[in-house]
């Protein structure tokens, strides 16, 4: 068998075999003899023969391989050498540099959990003797509260929130743990969680009670189960103890009728024409740790949508019963003057329950702001609002990157979209100006 040579070319950034067809083709006919050989046990010897040359012919390719492949990367190599010596001479002070300032974020994060720990302890009343082991639950900490980007008033009301919740627990589970109160205080100590302490218990119950010889009923003593109808009224939060407590009890319990608040649940799709728009504006307020009241509203704006046109507006000034502070009358040009003679935020909050109906609430950054005002207001009124709602703000935010805004801001997605807003930060201009940035976020792909 004649010998192929490959003639190749190796330089920095290019390699190559020059007769890379002809080396083709001569393979494809020298190959051609091997496609319809089958080999019996009588050609043995030439089966032999044919594994020795085409191992040969193999290994020169292979060789020659790795010969154009050492070539090619020498130069390379020498230049890894040097810059691997010269990241190292970087790497001596950094390292150093590293160490110190990993000491010093541990030393920052041990500090502020000490501060943690300090406020759990000045709050922890409620928890009595169970504190230290609610602090020392494995479940209690969070790691992100160490972040520093996770402020002080983020995570203290985390751990005034845990605090309650585990006042709350531990009181259900002494009121109706009875002999096994321990054991599920012990089990409830690793999540600091209720969920799965019924069957826990219920697990208790079934293994003493195999233990136990059976006993005859005492004289008197009364199993036939019965059931009687009750109606609870309470806060979430009670609703939630109660039920958690009938359930430790060991007491089956059937929902029969839910008249709680329920959240207002998020559309995460602009796939609808039909809808309310709106917008409020309030008083701002300088907060509480400055000794201000909470802001509250002073205008609500809204415009009801059917089928993609404005049939209805909604406009009203709200008397806050409070003073508006300077900066955001500047911005809003509502003054104290003006809302002097408007009615209160129940009698508004009223009529526009009334214009909203059932349909979907659309607003710019209402999840974050505009929705606790309104169902704050509604509660105080008595009126239940559970609509679902689309917020532009955040849908906006997701399409950011891709449409390469600035920033989400109304006004700044108004002049995007050519949507106009003559009066920006009014709440009825507001509205108006969101329907036309909603069905311009729908059109995007």
């Amino acid at each position: 068998m004649d010998p192929l040579q490959i003639q190749s070319r190796q330089q920095p950034g290019l390699v190559a075999i020059d007769n890379f067809q002809e080396m083709r083709a001569a393979l494809t006919a020298v190959l051609a003899r091997y496609e319809n050989v089958v080999y019996t046990e009588a050609m043995l010897s030439d089966a032999k023969a044919d594994k020795r040359e085409l191992t040969r012919l193999r290994k020169e390719l292979d060789d020659r391989r790795k010969e154009v492949k050492k070539a090619y990367m020498a130069p390379y190599l020498v230049f890894e050498d040097q810059v691997k010596e010269l990241i190292a001479m970087i790497d001596a002070p950094l390292n150093e540099i590293k160490a110190f300032v990993a000491a010093m974020e541990e030393r920052e994060k041990a500090a502020k959990r000490g501060e943690i720990e300090a406020y759990f302890r000045s709050r922890c009343g409620a928890l009595g003797g169970m504190a230290d082991q609610v602090l020392h639950s494995p479940a209690f900490f969070d790691a992100k509260w160490l972040n520093k980007t996770t402020s002080a008033k983020a995570w203290q009301a985390a751990v005034d929130t845990k605090i309650a919740d585990a006042a709350r627990d531990l009181g259900s589970i002494q009121a109706v743990g009875g002999q096994h109160t321990t054991a599920l205080t012990e089990k409830y100590l690793e999540t600091l969680n209720t969920e799965g302490l019924a069957a826990y218990r219920s697990k208790l119950a079934a293994m003493e009670h195999a233990a136990a010889p059976a006993s005859a009923p005492l004289p008197g003593e009364d199993r036939r189960s019965g059931y009687k109808v009750l109606k609870l009224t309470g806060t979430p939060e009670q609703m939630t103890q109660v039920l958690e407590l009938l359930e430790l009890a060991g007491v089956a319990w059937e929902e029969l009728e839910d008249g709680m608040p329920q959240p207002m649940p998020e559309l995460e799709r602009p796939d609808f024409d039909s809808f309310v728009a709106f917008d409020i504006e309030t008083t701002g307020t300088y907060g509480a740790a400055n000794g201000d009241a909470p802001a509250e509203i002073t205008e609500i704006g809204a415009v009801k949508v059917v089928d993609g046109q404005i049939v209805e507006r909604f406009s009203e000034l709200v008397n806050p019963g409070r003073k508006i502070l300077p900066r955001i009358a500047r911005i809003t040009h509502i003054t104290d003057e003006m809302v002097a003679d408007r009615p209160g935020i129940d009698e508004v909050i009223r009529k526009f329950a009334a214009f909203v109906g059932d349909s979907v609430l659309v607003g710019h950054n209402i999840k974050a702001s505009d929705l606790y005002y309104i169902d704050r207001a509604a509660r105080r009124a008595g009126v239940r609002m559970e609509n679902a709602f689309f917020d532009t703000y955040r849908y906006a935010r997701t399409c950011r990157e891709a449409q390469g805004w600035e920033n989400v801001k109304l006004e700044y997605l108004s002049r995007q979209f050519g949507v106009e807003q003559p009066d920006a930060h009014r709440a009825w201009c507001d509205a108006e100006a969101n329907v036309g940035v909603y069905f311009k976020l729908k059109e995007l792909p």
